[in-house]
């Protein structure tokens, strides 16, 4: 699928948390685009700088909603993207280009899954959740999303209504800075999984987040046993 570019308009901006917000944009030529789950689009900002500027956002909706693009941002005060995205009025048009993107689910694989994201991470992440249960995989799928601290977390309602669908799915949310009246997993990403990986050579594994988690996550799988194929992440550095 070659990248195209895109009219679209913001449809919808949802804030989600204080930094965290949810965007639909509609497209408007053309009226639908195919993709895979895991890719993403570079969005133009324009903002009034006349230096040229894109920013790549993951595709957090699935391959089947052809004509809507949603992704989840985080607010960078500092940056010139997400100022944009997140004040500029709904109805606004947006420029974008894609399909891009090479993060995708290998769908010859017999293995088990395990998706790691942190925070805004979990972005292409649903995508691909998503596209791969209603396509049938019924193997073992387990999301494991790491936060710093419980008001951080959103998106329960979501994962509950999946898991609630999906038997064969289920998600683990760790807190690394828990307060003391939190009852639920504790730790980095990495300490859950060198205490739950069980069957590195059964499993693959799909990562997502910052430059360090990922890395430290990668190298993690590969030491305890995960054959370097089966190790997939996108970086948001």
């Amino acid at each position: 699928m070659p990248a195209v570019s895109i009219d679209s308009i913001l449809e919808k901006r949802i804030q989600l948390l204080g930094d965290i917000y949810e965007l639909h944009f509609k497209l408007v030529n053309p009226a639908e685009l195919s993709f895979r789950a895991g890719q993403f689009v570079n969005i133009r900002v324009e903002d009034g700088n006349p230096k040229i500027f894109f920013r790549s956002y993951s595709i957090m909706s699935p391959p089947g909603e052809k004509s809507t693009i949603k992704t989840c941002i985080k607010l960078i005060p500092t940056g010139r993207a997400t100022p944009w995205l997140t004040t500029i009025p709904e109805g606004t048009p947006v420029k974008m280009m894609g399909p891009l993107g090479v993060f995708k689910f290998n769908e010859t694989s017999e293995k088990n899954t395990i998706f790691i994201a942190t925070r805004t991470g979990i972005t292409p992440l649903i995508c691909m959740i998503e596209d791969q249960l209603t396509k049938g995989n019924t193997r073992p799928i387990h999301l494991l999303w790491g936060f710093r601290y419980e008001q951080d977390i959103f998106y329960t309602e979501l994962l509950e209504s999946i898991a609630a669908k999906y038997p064969n799915f289920t998600y683990t949310i760790t807190l690394s800075r828990p307060e003391a009246s939190w009852s639920g997993e504790k730790g980095r990403v990495t300490e859950w999984i060198e205490k739950n990986l069980k069957e590195p050579g059964k499993t693959q594994v799909y990562i997502c987040g910052v430059g360090d988690m990922v890395n430290d996550t990668a190298a993690l799988c590969q030491k305890m046993g995960m054959p370097k194929e089966d190790v997939h992440f996108e970086r948001y550095d």
